[in-house]
């Protein structure tokens, strides 16, 4: 609960920031705040995805009670409501991304330090605060990551039903599940099937209420496509690498450190991380950014591999010995 309300207090002032200075909606939000109203007349990019505004949403409909008493007017709250929704699952990822890098042999306090570098990060301000859905992406992520790593079979499973209702996208962590060796098989397949059939339903739900463009979905999957030069192309500017590695701040320059001294030193940190795994979640992210819209947001994405990094450096790293020496020594009774 201490590290839940400390990910929590990360997140809680500057994304509160970032939601009462927004001034306008992008392309995206305003989809998502029609959705919480129940009008799922959005384009299809993005009216599948209606965990967080139908969460949101119903927030929103008590919530206007409240809000109702402070500033009378009439309108309800979906801003706050939605930056709550986000909040809180974001908090509970960060609570696992310090389970995770606990799991992965890292101290409680450089578990810690992880975890913060990713909570206070720019890009978990911008989805907590704005009226978005990465939220639930992200939390799935960590719980698939740490699954893995504790060899948890139930959360593992759990995690490959319900992701790709969560966002379709998600879709391209999957391979993770190669991973699961200590889950059969057939579980794995079932799950995969599970998670095929609740995104079908969904799809049918969705679109009794409206029905879809007939070539909406091409017409989506053609202009991803087209992104993936764009992207790339802005990936490789001056300005999108600034931009991109600002994403984690002065943190990126902890992880550069963490390459520092030579093989003998980058042994202590790295074959704690299980570079499989890892290099697969940076794949799937480098895959989200270059078909999003918003690549560094999808930067986010990679917050396990970026907290256990973190924390393992910390922990292990030569470079930083001389404070884990001063932590040890403020530990011992005068």
């Amino acid at each position: 609960m201490l590290v839940y309300l400390l990910a929590l207090a990360l997140l809680w002032s500057n994304a509160y920031f970032v939601l009462v200075n927004h001034a306008a909606y992008t392309v995206d939000e305003r989809s998502y705040l029609q959705m919480a109203e129940g009008n799922f007349a959005v384009p299809v990019t993005h009216r599948y995805r209606v965990v967080v505004p139908v969460v949101a949403g119903s927030l929103a409909r008590g919530l206007a009670v409240v809000t109702a008493l402070i500033s009378p007017t009439g309108n309800r709250p979906f801003g706050l409501s939605f930056f709550l929704v986000n909040g809180l699952v974001l908090a509970l990822a960060g609570l696992f991304l310090f389970r995770t890098a606990r799991a992965h042999g890292a101290a409680a306090g450089p578990a810690l330090v992880g975890m913060a570098a990713v909570m206070t990060s720019g890009a978990a301000s911008y989805v907590t605060g704005l009226v978005l859905v990465d939220s639930v992406v992200v939390l799935a992520v960590v719980l698939l990551y740490y699954a893995l790593r504790i060899r948890l079979g139930w959360l593992l499973l759990a995690v490959l039903v319900v992701g790709p209702v969560l966002k379709e996208s998600f879709g391209l962590f999957l391979p993770l599940a190669l991973y699961g060796r200590f889950v059969p098989w057939w579980q794995r397949l079932l799950a995969l099937a599970g998670a095929a059939g609740l995104v079908v339903a969904l799809h049918a739900v969705v679109d009794a209420q409206v029905p879809p463009a007939a070539v909406g979905s091409v017409a989506n999957a053609l202009e991803h496509g087209r992104n993936i030069i764009s992207n790339l192309h802005w990936l490789l500017s001056p300005r999108g690498l600034f931009i991109c590695s600002s994403v984690f701040g002065l943190f990126n320059l902890l992880i550069l450190a963490g390459f520092w001294g030579g093989r003998t030193a980058i042994r202590q940190w790295l074959p704690q991380l299980r570079p499989g795994p890892a290099l697969l979640v940076l794949a799937a992210v480098l895959a989200h950014m270059l078909l999003s819209g918003e690549m560094s947001r999808m930067l986010l994405l990679a917050a396990p591999v970026v907290a256990v990094a973190v924390a393992l450096i910390l922990d292990r790293h030569p470079l930083f010995a001389p404070l884990r020496r001063l932590l040890t020594a403020g530990e011992k009774p005068v």
